[in-house]
């Protein structure tokens, strides 16, 4: 059982309808604005082509060391990856900087486990061994578990926000709304913002903290990515424009309310938030994004208090150039000395 209740959000986005279906979580109402060696490359055995596998994309994992020159990011040497047929997708380092975290599709039976690639070896191990369910989603938790992830049931369309033990021991439900794509938990593991599926999908807060647990439905139209700010009590969230770009917004965690922020370069909803490590005296959060093949980055002030200005957008490197194409989604190391580009399946 659960409590809902209705926020307004940021203005001049307008409401879709993109696939998905599920349970009906809260509607949100128009938003009005709150104020390093190279490694090797796996390369594992696939019994069937992408196409296959119950309509999962072919994607793979790149991966490049990250250096800083005069405070600005540049694309370095290679260094490994996930490269095969098949689904490779939503890579997240972990925290100590010794792996990587991603989803990787069956192609026999089209479900999703999570694996983990260690960076020093190479080497891949399954996580997750769940023939007829699905796991993905994978991240590491600020709390409580040391796994995190979404559970998606035998013949289920999605599911609920999980937390686990790192070898998938002990899992159970974080949160109870339902189907669930994507999530992002409070520094205090507090709050949990979701993106719940449905006509259309919908950013949704979830105070876990009380029972039942509350949700406030945030906006529509939310995109995949989402951020924990410097101290945890906020998130970067993408919303949809009008234009059919992406904005990136924040959320406050407590109150629920979103500030109006700054759009990103491209038209596509992924980024990836780090804290520049060249801030100094005042926290900057560093954003990278791609448009057009190509990888951008920019800062912002990391200080809630502080006016959000539109990133000046540096241009770092053109992806295409490297061979890498169709990318999507974007990860950095804590540490901002890897990136990961996932890339369509290269013929």
């Amino acid at each position: 059982m659960r409590h809902y209740l209705a926020l307004a959000a940021a203005t001049g986005l307008i409401a879709c309808s993109p696939d998905g279906t599920g349970t009906r979580a809260p509607a949100a109402e128009a938003p009005a604005e709150q104020e390093a060696p190279a490694a090797p490359v796996v390369e594992r055995d696939a019994a069937a082509p992408a196409e296959e596998t119950s309509g999962l994309p072919g994607t793979d994992i790149r991966i490049f060391a990250l250096d800083w020159v005069d405070g600005r990011p540049q694309i370095g040497a290679p260094a490994g990856g996930v490269i095969r047929p098949g689904y490779d997708n939503q890579p997240f380092f972990t925290p100590d900087g010794t792996g990587l975290l991603y989803t990787a599709g069956d192609d026999a039976s089209g479900e999703t486990d999570i694996w983990r690639l260690d960076l020093a070896s190479g080497e891949t191990a399954p996580v997750t061994r769940t023939p007829d369910e699905s796991e993905y989603s994978p991240r590491v938790p600020p709390g409580e578990a040391e796994l995190s992830y979404i559970y998606q049931p035998p013949g289920g369309y999605a599911g609920n926000a999980y937390l686990a033990n790192a070898d998938n021991s002990d899992r159970r439900t974080a949160e109870d709304l339902a189907p669930v794509g994507y999530y992002l938990f409070s520094g205090d593991m507090r709050h949990v913002v979701t993106f719940a599926l449905g006509e259309p999908n919908t950013l949704q807060l979830i105070d876990r903290s009380v029972e039942p647990e509350i949700v406030q439905a945030v906006a529509d139209n939310p995109g995949a990515s989402l951020a924990r700010t410097l101290h945890g009590d906020g998130a970067w969230v993408t919303l949809e424009r009008a234009d059919g770009g992406f904005a990136v917004h924040r959320l406050d965690f407590a109150s629920g309310r979103l500030r109006a922020g700054f759009d990103l370069p491209g038209m596509e909803p992924h980024f990836a938030r780090i804290t520049s490590p060249v801030s100094g005296m005042f926290a900057f959060d560093g954003f990278f994004s791609t448009a057009d093949g190509t990888l951008f980055y920019g800062t912002v002030p990391a200080d809630a208090a502080a006016t959000t200005r539109s990133p000046a957008w540096v241009e770092i490197a053109s992806l295409s150039s490297l061979g890498l194409n169709g990318v999507t989604r974007i990860a950095v190391s804590a540490d901002a000395d890897r990136i990961a580009v996932v890339v369509a399946d290269q013929d």
